[in-house]
């Protein structure tokens, strides 16, 4: 397998550092600062804005947690090229969550990083950026908050940015999760509680409950002996320049915090809630499926409490 992933990494990028031996956050750091490098060459010709959110301070991460970033990196990658009319190209397949390595996160990186490369070559830019250099003392949470911000960045460039629908969706797969673990027989599943709708919300709203869920499930597996993932939620609860794709961050975070959990729970397989999705939606109704999906994680801990 280490063999593969080398033979992968020297093919698309021959420069980093390390392609002969193991795949470690340091070769996926230095491979995002590439990626990041490619972003700035492309937000300077296309005139976009800069973005000047700070970055998450995050600490424990791992894999796992890097994987579901690198994916929407990729994501929106690909949304750019579809923008600008370039051949989008083909995500890898996600690996399994419980063998999940850096070596499976860099190539979600070097994927971004060839997509990114046909768009500088479509925007008839004739230089390109450089590796920078290896740094082994790089961890998953440096890579981690590196990845996150080349998305947010990235987001400030597409035409059609993340949008609440798309949050919606992620939160809706996080209280499927989360139902699987609260349900003990697969014929009657069981689902948390959906909220009265409140209008008037706004993405700083679904921020701070998202982050609200975040903190549930970090206690859970706290209780559990997970190590889970540490953001400083304190200063995220103050932010308040909040757009859709900063929850959409927060609640892939949430997913992959909550895809680990439950597979260590042993959950059940039970569909989507039976929620009727509504037709057009904003903040108020990621603000609901939010609330649907603390209710059953405040179900969950109280179930695991130990008697």
């Amino acid at each position: 397998m280490k063999k593969i992933v080398a033979l992968f990494v020297a093919g698309v990028m021959s420069g980093v550092a390390g392609a002969a031996e193991e795949i470690t956050p340091a070769h996926v750091f230095q491979v995002v600062g590439q990626v990041s490098a490619d972003v700035e060459l492309i937000r300077n010709v296309m005139g976009k804005p800069v973005l000047d959110a700070p970055p998450w301070i995050v600490d424990h991460a791992q894999p796992r947690h890097v994987l579901y970033q690198a994916q929407t990196l990729y994501r929106k990658a690909n949304r750019l090229a579809e923008q600008l009319g370039v051949d989008v190209l083909p995500m890898p397949p996600v690996p399994h969550e419980e063998v999940i390595a850096p070596a499976d996160v860099i190539k979600f990186v070097t994927g971004a990083h060839d997509q990114l490369d046909l768009v500088r070559r479509e925007l008839g830019v004739t230089y390109s950026t450089d590796l920078p250099p290896f740094v082994p003392e790089q961890l998953p949470r440096d890579v981690l908050r590196e990845v996150v911000q080349a998305s947010r960045q990235l987001n400030l460039m597409l035409d059609q940015p993340i949008l609440p629908a798309d949050v919606y969706d992620l939160l809706e797969l996080a209280a499927t999760y989360v139902a699987g673990a609260l349900t003990q027989d697969e014929a009657a599943p069981v689902y948390g509680i959906l909220p009265p709708f409140e209008g008037g919300k706004v993405p700083a709203d679904v921020y701070r409950r998202v982050l609200e869920c975040l903190s549930l499930a970090q206690a859970i597996g706290a209780s559990r002996g997970i190590e889970v993932l540490r953001l400083n939620l304190r200063r995220e609860l103050r932010r308040r320049d909040i757009a859709p794709s900063d929850v959409y961050h927060l609640a892939t975070t949430l997913v992959s915090e909550l895809a680990h959990l439950t597979l260590l729970l042993d959950a059940r397989d039970v569909p989507m809630p039976a929620v009727e999705r509504p037709k057009h939606i904003f903040p108020s109704h990621v603000f609901r499926m939010a609330g649907m999906l603390q209710n059953e994680l405040a179900t969950l801990e109280q179930m695991l409490v130990p008697e």
